[in-house]
């Protein structure tokens, strides 16, 4: 009984806490977060940075039947929105939230888009960025016949949702104590029933996959974790342990938005919780520098959006507490075979025998040190496949080789799901590498230490 008095009043302090924070945000944004959450569903023009993305880009073919700001509510405590909680002598509660909005760039080939119209629609992938990225991480401005992930994946016959996450781009940008893990992944979890429901370009889609980047992986898992509600995951530049030494050399690349150029104009940037990246901090934490074009880098450069405090203090707390062992659907991890941030110390779990000429299937078979380095920390039930990209740093859509990455997230997407979702059912269920166990529900403890170069391999 004590317990349960004390679960009670923990709970209760949560929504007390989450309240003040819902009151801090509407006494500190006012008249601009009625704005926000008005507008949501209104032109890509009217979202809530001026800059200009590049994306969609244009190409032959390509339909965007919707690009625009999507309406969501942003949870203001960890739990899903809408969910129960425990309040004064015992009365539940809906969880406190704050409407919001994300923008997002529905495309397709212009066949399947007549598909659709029949009743008949593709399966979708929602493509999600890593932290200081946007929507034009998956369709580059820049050489999109080598870069845009966006083309290749809707050439291949599946429709994209390319995002500008919470408190990126011409997403909506709330109070940064809102944007966190658990608000990103609660976000996405609200974009898959949107899909799902026709909510988005008035096209109801049965079947939704999700694939992340960096923090966009971290997202995409932790949405998996609590929801499991897409067809498939997979993550690309992340793995469950983050190198502490590179970790430092990229945050300290971070500073008060406020005080940069480009952001320091936007009424957001007054929160000292939004960092901006350094000019010419970037090149060296997340690219292999001799495989990539100058261009790329510059356009990143340009481009390059914002991170909260509080996505970078909670995020590699995921890695140690089994949040990914909840992963209940077919999953799989692409990282670069030179990336200095998730690959382990001196990058050893990406060893590779791969070359830029293999193909996907090559390079999963030769990417068994990346599966087995990383399978402790999933369940049977995620039936976990990995595959490393040779010469290839941590932005895996980046390089001159980014074909390779794009060729793999088909490859997988061909075999868990269909490109009308027609593989799903019978993938899921034959793909589970074997029955649950207790060590399967834990987290994981063979690596307690976070992997530094320090220690060696």
């Amino acid at each position: 009984m004590r317990v349960l008095k004390a679960l009670a009043a923990s709970r209760r302090a949560r929504v007390v806490v989450a309240l003040g924070v819902v009151g801090a945000v509407a006494l500190s944004t006012g008249p601009a977060l009625a704005e926000s959450s008005s507008s949501a569903g209104s032109p890509a023009a009217e979202s809530s940075s001026s800059r200009d993305y590049g994306t969609p880009t244009a190409e032959p073919g390509k339909v965007c039947p919707f690009t625009g700001d999507i309406p969501v509510s942003v949870p203001a405590v960890n739990s899903p929105v809408g969910a129960p909680e425990v309040g004064v002598g015992g009365l539940s509660l809906p969880a406190p939230a704050v409407p919001s909005y994300l923008y997002g760039e529905l495309c397709m080939s212009e066949s399947s888009l007549a598909s659709a119209r029949d009743g008949k629609p593709p399966a979708v992938l929602v493509l999600v960025h890593g932290i200081t990225y946007g929507t034009w991480y998956w369709d580059l401005p820049y050489e999109s016949d080598t870069y845009s992930a966006v083309d290749y994946i809707t050439k291949h016959g599946y429709a994209t949702l390319n995002i500008d996450r919470l408190g990126e781009g011409r997403s909506d940008h709330p109070a940064s104590a809102l944007v966190t893990n658990d608000t990103n992944a609660e976000t996405v979890h609200q974009l898959v029933q949107k899909l799902r429901g026709g909510e988005i370009g008035e096209i109801p889609f049965g079947h939704v996959g999700l694939v992340g980047h960096s923090y966009g992986t971290v997202t995409t898992w932790l949405e998996t974790a609590k929801h499991n509600d897409a067809d498939m995951v997979i993550g690309t530049g992340y793995g469950n342990r983050f190198k502490a030494d590179a970790g430092v050399q990229l945050f300290s690349g971070l500073q008060p938005a406020s005080t940069v150029p480009v952001t320091a104009g936007e009424p957001w940037a007054l929160d000292p919780g939004y960092l901006q990246p350094r000019p010419g901090s970037r090149a060296e934490p997340l690219y292999n520098v001799e495989n990539t074009d100058p261009g790329v880098m510059a356009t990143d450069e340009k481009l390059a959006n914002t991170v909260t405090a509080e996505e970078l203090g909670l995020f590699a707390v995921r890695e140690y507490d089994g949040t990914a062992k909840n992963i209940k659907i077919p999953t799989f991890l692409v990282n670069g075979e030179k990336d200095t941030i998730f690959c382990g110390p001196n990058e050893i779990a990406c060893t590779t025998s791969g070359t830029t000429e293999d193909g996907p299937e090559a390079l999963e078979e030769k990417a068994e040190a990346l599966q087995q380095y990383e399978a402790p920390g999933f369940g049977p039930q995620a039936c976990l496949r990995a595959a490393s990209i040779p010469d290839m740093g941590h932005d895996t859509n980046l390089h001159l080789n980014a074909q390779q990455t794009f060729a793999q997230i088909v490859y997988f997407a061909d075999q868990a799901m269909g490109t009308g979702g027609e593989k799903s059912a019978d993938y899921r269920a034959n793909c589970a590498t074997g029955r649950p166990s207790l060590s399967d529900r834990l987290p994981e403890t063979g690596r307690v230490v976070p992997p530094t170069d320090l220690l060696g391999s």
